[in-house]
């Protein structure tokens, strides 16, 4: 049983394996980038994506998280867009944003793409000193 358990994983690996082709053009990274020094202070505990419609027909993307923190902590955020071809998309002069949580206390934070041909994002948090 045991056995034949072991096979049967086996071969849905090596399937999964031959199904797939990798797509060597995707650049594949995480929509959160947390400096690991703030990993005690606080937690990313949601994050949301939605299409905007907007009156042109076309939708601007807009991301929207969740910080919960452990302790009293001050951090800053930006997003980072990136167009169908994975490039980055120049935003209108926006850097880091600078935010204070306290401990036991979720905020939440948004920001909308700065075009249409945005597809992906990228969420980064860093201490401040």
């Amino acid at each position: 049983m045991k056995l034949m358990f072991t096979a049967l994983l086996a071969s849905l690996f090596l399937l999964a394996g031959c199904a797939s082709e990798p797509n060597i053009n995707q650049i594949q990274r995480s929509e959160l980038e947390v400096d690991p020094l703030l990993g005690h202070k606080l937690e990313v505990v949601e994050i949301f994506e939605e299409r905007m419609p907007q009156a042109s027909g076309e939708s601007m993307l807009r991301v929207q998280f969740a910080v919960r923190g452990n302790s009293d902590t001050r951090f800053a955020w930006k997003v980072n867009w990136f167009n169908v071809n994975d490039m980055k998309v120049r935003g209108v002069g926006k850097g880091y944003r600078r935010a204070r949580i306290l401990s036991d206390q979720t905020r939440y934070f948004y920001a909308t793409a700065p075009s249409a041909e945005v597809k992906s994002f990228q969420l980064h948090i860093r201490g401040i000193h």
